[in-house]
């Protein structure tokens, strides 16, 4: 399929898989072990990563099924703009972009907090954490600009070490598993009822899974590459995930857990020794970098796609002359990401990367839903005769997608629904502006 840009195909199956590996398994399970400790005991939080795990695969399918018939940049706002019109197609682009962007603060703020295990400095002075944090982000930002290629050069380096990371850390922790740790499984105030509130926070460690169709358009043979990145990526990372969060919390207490601003090393240093555990910081702190890259670049992608469309103000179209990337709208999302880490820089790293990481999540979670029920109406509407049975069989996958979205909507909380309401409300304005200012809907608008 013939597509309307200037970007370039650039990426391989290869490297469309570690970017999708790369967007998911970053700072998600670098930080979740202690966020989780704070929601919910051992039991609670397997269960909630199993329904996590089985929902998000139904929602990749959905992504990676689409992604194979429409391998265009944008992806979840081409498909419902494609399936409900402008207005749906818009709202997605807009929660999209502003969850992509509200989630590099949070990957950003997990990245300073790493490097403050190694320079202690700038975990205990919150002015040095936010210039730190400030030069992360510019330095990645200035890195994407310069051309998709070596931006996912450096994602898929990154994500070699985090897997060989992660396998060394798998390891080590079960060899030092202790029973006592895990139990109880649901100790009092963190029983079955705060499920719903930890699959909400273990999903922050499954939003990537769109990413390959998102770049659609810079990968080769998308047709074919969008689907298998999408599911390589997403069974490498379900298995790690599993094995990861089990162990963290066999090899240390939840007490400790809830409290460790950098659990992954935490838990390296108490099996190693503290002199180890610096250079296993170092080696985290590159693992997370690769997640920083490669959601810088995907958060331009849909605003660029919608710009394209004239749905966003066109200088977020605008394409850089010689490095054929999408450099305005890496600019602006910067400086949004910048806003917010000045905002939450007197916070904590754990507690400022535990509210913005859930307001990201509740961003896309509306997304992933509008996304299933597209591909609903995208593969019904194709067939001859449509009955109740035609109709189960024919969406089973979307619509256990769509039920799995909805349920964990419900268990970001009331103040995090509320937040995220409020981001779709303010999307509306823009909406209505953009649609005045095209000529063309104005004389559709005349007409009727």
């Amino acid at each position: 399929m013939e597509e309307k840009n200037e970007l370039r195909k650039e990426l391989g199956l290869f490297m469309a898989t570690a970017l999708v590996i790369g967007n998911m398994v970053g700072s998600g399970i670098f930080m979740l072990p202690a966020t989780l400790a704070q929601k919910s005991g051992p039991g609670a939080t397997m269960i909630a990563w199993i329904l996590t795990g089985i929902g998000s695969i139904f929602l990749a399918l959905s992504y990676a099924n689409l992604g194979s018939r429409i391998p265009k940049t944008g992806g979840p706002y081409e498909y419902s703009k494609l399936a409900f019109g402008d207005f749906t197609g818009y709202m997605n682009a807009w929660l999209y972009w502003n969850g992509c962007w509200i989630g590099n603060a949070a990957i950003i703020i997990a990245v300073t907090s790493y490097l403050g295990f190694l320079v202690p400095q700038i975990a205990s002075n919150s002015i040095i954490g936010f210039i730190s944090s400030s030069a992360i982000l510019w330095i990645f930002t200035l890195l994407n600009i310069f051309g998709v290629k070596p931006a996912a050069q450096v994602q898929t380096a990154s994500t070699i070490i985090k897997l060989i990371l992660f396998i060394l850390f798998i390891i080590l922790a079960g060899m030092s598993f202790n029973v006592e740790n895990i139990f109880p499984l649901f100790p009092q105030g963190k029983g079955i009822n705060t499920i719903p509130a930890a699959a909400t926070a273990t999903l922050w460690a499954f939003t990537g899974l769109e990413t390959a169709s998102v770049t659609g358009g810079e990968i080769k043979n998308g047709e074919k590459n969008i689907k298998l990145s999408t599911i390589l990526g997403m069974i490498v990372a379900v298995i790690l995930y599993m094995l990861i969060s089990f162990f963290s919390m066999g090899a240390m207490s939840q007490s400790e857990l809830a409290v460790s601003t950098t659990p992954i090393v935490d838990i390296f240093s108490k099996i190693l020794g503290t002199d180890i555990g610096i250079y296993i910081g170092i080696l985290a702190l590159l693992s997370i970098v690769g997640t920083t890259i490669g959601w810088i670049l995907s958060t331009a992608r849909v605003s660029y796609a919608a710009a394209l469309d004239g749905m966003f103000p066109k200088c977020f179209g605008k394409v850089h002359p010689k490095f054929k990337t999408p450099y305005v709208s890496l600019i602006i999302s910067g400086v949004l990401v910048n806003i917010l880490l000045l905002m939450n820089y007197t916070k904590g790293f754990s507690s400022a990367f535990t509210f913005v990481s859930l307001l990201a999540t509740l961003s896309y979670l509306p997304i992933y839903a509008i996304t299933a029920a597209a591909e609903i109406l995208l593969v019904i509407k194709h067939k001859a005769k449509i009955n109740l049975w035609n109709f189960l069989r024919s969406s089973i996958v979307p619509l256990m997608g769509f039920i799995y979205a909805v349920w964990a909507i419900y268990g970001s909380g009331a103040e995090i629904i509320m937040y995220g309401f409020l981001l779709m409300l303010f999307g509306i304005p823009f909406y209505l502006y953009i649609t005045v200012k095209n000529k063309d809907r104005i004389k559709s608008l005349r007409e009727f």
